[in-house]
């Protein structure tokens, strides 16, 4: 079920809704449907919320989702879930959900040796458990593990990213946000400085503090293809059962 259509030169430009109170509206209606937007972040500002509020918007409309959890085991997103008052279980018993854990392919480092890790499989299992599940939504979080050997030249990086965001929206019908971890106190939109170029969209999720000196969270779009944006920062903050939640312009 796709929410939200723009007319743009004559062609519809169909909306995946992104569950955020008072971003659709920014956004003209929600994230380019097929196409992939980067949540970029320091820790703590509010990526993973933003991810499976995305994700749950989704399940609310019946659609089908898959959750790529990189960093954690799927009984911490689901606590992480419960915390916030969202109850995922009956999502995943009905099949719409599926959180699949991919630490297999990163967690087996020993005496500091990087794992052999084949990135044409990782794409190939991503893209295989999307096509399964019929996912009209996808997240994954977050996507600089999924960069196997981060030592390895950036022109290899670079190609890699790139071929497995291309074969996402080339390949699947299916809305993606993947995730980024921002260095803190740099003004980089990724941990590598790469995963932003072929994003289609960017949404930069922020800590800073106001003019009485208190730290609030703020979130801004960078970037979005096919959509008319302005480049003002807001103000946000997350609550019980309603996630994130954009205030003021500021």
């Amino acid at each position: 079920m796709i929410n939200h259509v723009q007319r743009k030169n004559g062609q519809l430009l169909e909306r995946q809704a992104s569950g955020i109170e008072g971003l659709d509206a920014l956004l003209h209606g929600g994230f380019p449907v097929g196409r992939t937007t980067l949540i970029a972040g320091e820790p703590g500002t509010g990526k993973t919320i933003f991810s499976l509020q995305y994700l749950l918007t989704g399940l609310k409309l019946g659609q089908s989702v898959v959750y790529i959890s990189i960093d954690e085991k799927p009984h911490h997103i689901l606590m992480d879930a419960d915390a916030l008052g969202w109850d995922l279980r009956p999502y995943m018993e009905n099949g719409q959900l599926k959180i699949i854990d991919v630490t297999k392919y990163f967690s087996s480092h020993e005496m500091g040796v990087q794992p052999e890790v084949e990135g044409q499989r990782v794409i190939d299992d991503i893209l295989r458990y999307v096509r399964e599940s019929g996912a009209q939504r996808l997240a994954i979080d977050p996507i600089a593990p999924v960069i196997f050997n981060p030592a390895q030249d950036s022109g290899v990086i670079v190609e890699y990213i790139r071929g497995l965001v291309f074969a996402l929206e080339e390949n699947v019908n299916c809305t993606t946000l993947i995730t980024s971890y921002v260095p803190v106190g740099s003004n980089k939109l990724s941990l590598h400085g790469v995963e932003e170029f072929v994003a289609s969209g960017i949404i930069v999720l922020k800590l800073c503090q106001n003019q009485q000196g208190k730290t609030i969270r703020t979130i801004a779009i960078r970037k979005m293809r096919g959509t008319r944006i302005e480049l003002s920062q807001y103000s946000c903050e997350i609550l019980p059962d309603r996630g994130l939640v954009l205030r003021q312009a500021l």
